[in-house]
Parts: structure tokens; C-alpha cells; sequence
């Protein structure tokens, strides 16, 4: 994949996660201490940012870098990791907080 689809896949997935949390731009500035304008020139791709910037949008997003990162893996490596994991990380925080809050119920049956 050339260098301007990764970073239009990584700003991709950044707009659509700061999206279902809700949060501007500026939001997102005020979390990760970034200027606004940079976490626009991601979310266009004329920017992927650094490993730091990757990471403190996870924070502000509340996921984990692979599922930014998932989808840029060669298929083979994709198959051996389990759908239903990659699929709870792609959840918003208050799905995965109602979602684990059955399965707790469910265990202690």
C-alpha cells in the first residue's frame, strides 16, 4: 500500500472514531494536547502523525492503535487474529461497557 493510502486509511478511521465519541476537532485538540489543525491534516491524510500523535489519539478515541492499524495487515496475518476481539474494539466506550456488563451477568449464572 503506497504511503498516501495509509495515511488516507489512517485518517479515515481517526474522523470516523472522533465521530461516535461525539468530540470536535477541538475537542480532541484540548485531549491530546495537538493543535486542531493537525488533527485535520490527519483526518484529510496529508499527515499520519508519529507513533506519540497515534497514541494519544487513542486515548482521546478510547481504543487501542490496531484498530487504527488493523485493516493496513496483509490478509494471513488478519485471519489468525479472532473477528469477534477486532470487532468489541471497533465499539464505542459505552457499548463495550453494556456489552460487558452481560457477559458478567452471564457468568455469574
Amino acid at each position: 500500500m503506497e504511503k498516501s493510502d495509509i495515511n488516507k486509511h489512517i485518517g479515515k478511521v481517526c474522523q470516523e472514531y472522533r465521530l461516535k465519541n461525539n468530540l470536535t476537532q477541538n475537542q480532541v485538540a484540548e485531549l491530546t494536547g495537538l493543535e486542531p489543525r493537525h488533527i485535520s491534516q490527519i483526518e484529510r491524510g496529508l499527515s499520519k502523525g508519529s507513533i506519540d500523535t497515534l497514541l494519544k489519539l487513542c486515548n482521546a478515541y478510547q481504543i487501542t492503535p490496531d484498530v487504527i492499524l488493523y485493516d493496513l495487515l496483509d490478509n494471513n496475518i488478519k485471519e489468525s487474529i479472532s473477528i469477534y476481539d477486532e470487532d468489541f474494539k471497533k465499539l464505542s466506550k459505552r457499548d463495550k461497557e453494556s456489552i460487558l456488563y452481560f457477559i458478567k451477568y452471564f457468568l455469574s449464572k
